[in-house]
């Protein structure tokens, strides 16, 4: 029984030895922590953490400053000068922002103007039906032609009047007459020419400039418009 006992006691302690001084080191799975203090209270990260979201990080795209849409606007506004009345005058004028290092360029602009008053008469049936009213008209003094087409084709055109009241007196003196004239508003556009600047040409010059060289050309202005706006006709 002896034996027995002092044999499991030098067992135990070899293995004791073999465990404390022989055996192999088992693996151990290191902990890196990101140790930085973030002043925005950002939680600790692992550092597989860190090395896993580097990818997103570096997709970040640097996004342009938005441009506000008071600068847009107003970098996209160009000057007018004008109206002219003869080209010659607008090339003149041309020539002397020219001495001023300042580009310009000429456009011919179609705007719209003060609407004209047609008067005339309803259509006749026929071509000769409206050429015997027409030698009626005149006979009586009343300026007028036969309209050749359109919906009031083979009616009697008796003037277009840029003044309403003209119209107004001369529908009335037709009625007097016995017949009955028709006066309608007809919308009417017109070309113009204007001295046209981009908006950095015009920065060029002062308004102490600016308004010598409207003053020494009679009835021009100076106007500002969005530079899309002025296609040239």
């Amino acid at each position: 029984m002896r034996w027995i006992v002092l044999s499991l006691l030098v067992a135990n302690i070899a293995v004791f030895i073999y465990m404390q001084f022989f055996a192999p080191e088992k693996n151990t799975t290191e902990l890196v922590v990101n140790t930085r203090v973030s002043t925005s209270g950002d939680s600790v990260q692992l550092l597989s953490e860190l090395e896993s979201s580097s990818a997103d990080i570096q997709s970040i795209a640097v996004v342009p400053k938005a441009v506000p849409v008071e600068q847009a606007v107003s970098d996209s506004l160009c000057t007018l000068v004008g109206p002219f009345p003869k080209l010659l005058r607008a090339e003149y004028f041309v020539e002397q922002l020219q001495s001023l290092n300042v580009n310009a360029e000429i456009r011919s602009i179609v705007v719209n103007s003060e609407p004209g008053f047609w008067l005339h008469l309803s259509p006749e049936k026929s071509r000769r039906d409206a050429l015997r009213r027409l030698s009626e008209l005149q006979a009586r003094g009343i300026d007028s032609y036969v309209i050749p087409d359109g919906n009031l084709a083979n009616g009697i055109s008796l003037g277009m009047f840029s003044n309403k009241e003209r119209a107004q007196a001369m529908e009335k003196r037709i009625e007097e007459q016995g017949y009955k004239p028709k006066l309608i508003d007809v919308p009417r556009e017109q070309k113009e020419l204007w001295v046209f600047l981009q908006r950095a040409e015009s920065s060029k010059i002062g308004e102490e400039k600016w308004l010598k060289l409207i003053s020494a050309e009679d009835l021009l202005q100076k106007r500002q418009n969005v530079c899309a706006d002025l296609a040239s006709s």
